[in-house]
């Protein structure tokens, strides 16, 4: 007899139950303990998963909150430009405009030699465009002193257009041809 035989002879009181527990061991390890670590490990990466789409929603919720705050404030910035800035109607904008000018004119010395006002109603808008062309004449740093004021005057004028001419063979001086436009609130009669 080999020694094993003799050992497994003499101690099968013993192995018996130990290879019982064995297998019972296998068994409840592969019908409860692996399926509840299979279950546990999914749970974890639902719980990941859960936690990466609150995190996304909480930026988008942030966003959006975000955006509703910025379009109250654009809201209210774009009022305050209405009321504000731009003139009530086309009369008071003619108004600002030529008086504007004018005093641009006188500071910076240049002669205003012609003007010509030509209101427009905006489509599909509550505001009108004035645009105002005006024929100056006078020394080239006067006439860019005109334009620089003109471009950073507070009230609000757009600069269109420029058009320069030399001036006569005596005259030293320039002609300019500026175009200038200004928006204002219509009303319902002038669409």
């Amino acid at each position: 007899m080999t020694i094993a035989r003799r050992i497994f002879a003499e101690k099968r009181r013993l192995i018996y139950p130990l290879i019982a527990a064995i297998v019972l061991n296998l068994a409840l390890y592969a019908a409860v303990i692996y399926p509840l670590s299979l279950k546990e490990a999914g749970g974890e990466r639902a719980a990941q998963i859960a936690d990466a789409q609150l995190k996304g929603a909480r930026r988008d919720y942030e966003s959006a909150k975000a955006t509703a705050t910025g379009k109250v404030a654009a809201d209210a910035e774009l009022e305050k430009f209405y009321t504000a800035v731009l003139p009530p109607d086309q009369s008071a904008a003619r108004r600002i405009t030529f008086l504007k000018i004018e005093q641009l004119a006188k500071a910076a010395h240049v002669t205003l030699v012609n003007r010509q006002f030509d209101p427009k109603p905006e489509r599909d808008s509550t505001l009108g465009k004035l645009s105002i062309s005006v024929a100056l004449t006078g020394q080239y740093r006067d006439v860019r002193r005109f334009i620089y004021d003109l471009e950073t005057a507070p009230e609000f004028l757009i600069l269109e257009n420029v058009a320069l001419q030399q001036g006569g063979e005596n005259d030293r001086g320039l002609s300019v041809n500026v175009k200038v436009a200004t928006y204002y609130r219509a009303g319902p009669d002038e669409h």
